[in-house]
């Protein structure tokens, strides 16, 4: 038995009161998420209008910028323990009143545009085991790991608080190597943890998934699910053509970073791509332009590739031509943003200890 979600290219779309708890993890720390949040391009009001919508390079360049600021290797095991049931509203009364488990989470993959993922879930029964895995459905940069562990934790979060009991983890995978806060892992999950793995998951005993929920209601669950689904359906309408672009060059490859192959990969001619984007005010080639600069920027703040490893990345043929388009988007050279930010990091610690300092004083 499989079960997989809904979602097969990164969303166009997050509602912004998904930052919440790393809004309230800033404030733990005594850190003002002012700064992060205009350099993210987000409005301070955002916060407040649970409608608001948050882009994808707003929402990750967001959280770069906190999990610098915070520095704590461990960030994702932290926030994800802060995503409980009641944090999504309708969609979360809808699991903790399903009739088991294995229809909270049908309905959760079901209607996964509420939450906040750029995952793919995949739910697997083989035997007497369950498990469930995780797949980055975009290059997320420096906030890569962060997403996959807030995503497991998150998920076992949720899911234990719908069965009222815990919901014992016999192993769990991961594809990173061995991390400095590999103890962690195994303090939260109580069991052996791999790394260097093929997949992220973890498993659990299969019996749980059909044990009835400590608040099943079924028909109350029907009804939730229902205007889950409506709500969904707005969220999938309110993308527009140029944002079905995006997510196909964010979720493909880069040796298919052509117009041709995006058109051929949504069943149109590359001439009726050109023609929907052109009612938009956009081009293909705008938008290329666009998220190769957004991911340029993502990769030189936030990971320790080197420019040419960057260039291949973004699908250019050789570093001198990645370098030339950067200096033409922003005006300087790669290396000048990772000299301003190294230099603003030491400007940073020389005014006290730092985030990871105080948290283990």
């Amino acid at each position: 038995m499989e079960l997989r979600s809904s979602l097969s290219t990164p969303p166009a779309r997050h509602l912004s009161y998904g930052l919440n708890p790393l809004i309230s993890l800033l404030k733990e720390y005594k850190l003002d998420p002012a700064p992060m949040l205009a350099a993210a391009g987000i409005p301070p009001q955002a916060l407040e209008d649970p409608s608001y919508e948050l882009t994808p390079h707003q929402e990750l360049s967001f959280t770069t910028e906190v999990i610098r600021s915070i520095d704590v290797p461990e960030i994702g095991l932290i926030v994800g323990r802060r995503y409980h049931l009641s944090a999504y509203g309708l969609l979360g009364l809808a699991i903790m009143t399903s009739e088991n488990l294995l229809a909270g989470m049908s309905v959760l993959y079901k209607n996964i545009l509420m939450t906040w993922t750029y995952m793919l879930w995949n739910t697997t029964v083989r035997g007497d085991r369950a498990y469930v895995s995780l797949e980055a459905l975009r290059d997320l940069g420096g906030s890569q790991q962060y997403m996959i562990d807030r995503g497991l934790i998150a998920s076992h979060t949720i899911f234990k608080e719908a069965l009222g009991q815990e919901l014992p983890v016999l192993e769990v995978h991961l594809k990173q190597a061995r991390p400095s806060y590999s103890e962690v892992y195994k303090e939260y999950f109580n069991c052996p943890v791999h790394f260097d793995s093929g997949e992220n998951y973890y498993a659990f005993e299969s019996k749980l998934l059909y044990k009835p929920l400590a608040q099943s209601e079924p028909e109350t669950a029907r009804i939730y699910g229902s205007q889950c689904e409506k709500i969904c359906i707005k969220l999938a309408k309110n993308s527009t053509f140029s944002d079905i672009i995006r997510n196909q060059i964010l979720s493909s490859p880069r040796e298919i970073f052509t117009l041709e192959t995006v058109a051929n990969r949504i069943n149109m001619t590359a001439r009726t791509v050109q023609r929907k984007l052109s009612a938009e005010n956009s081009s293909y080639k705008e938008i290329l332009e666009d998220v190769r600069q957004n991911l340029a920027i993502e990769y030189l703040q936030s990971t320790k590739f080197t420019i040419e490893e960057i260039a291949v990345r973004l699908g250019y043929s050789d570093s001198s031509s990645f370098c030339h388009a950067y200096k033409r988007w922003t005006g300087v050279n790669p290396s000048n943003l990772r000299q301003r930010d190294a230099t603003a990091k030491v400007a940073r610690n020389s005014v006290g200890a730092s985030p990871a300092q105080r948290r283990k004083a």
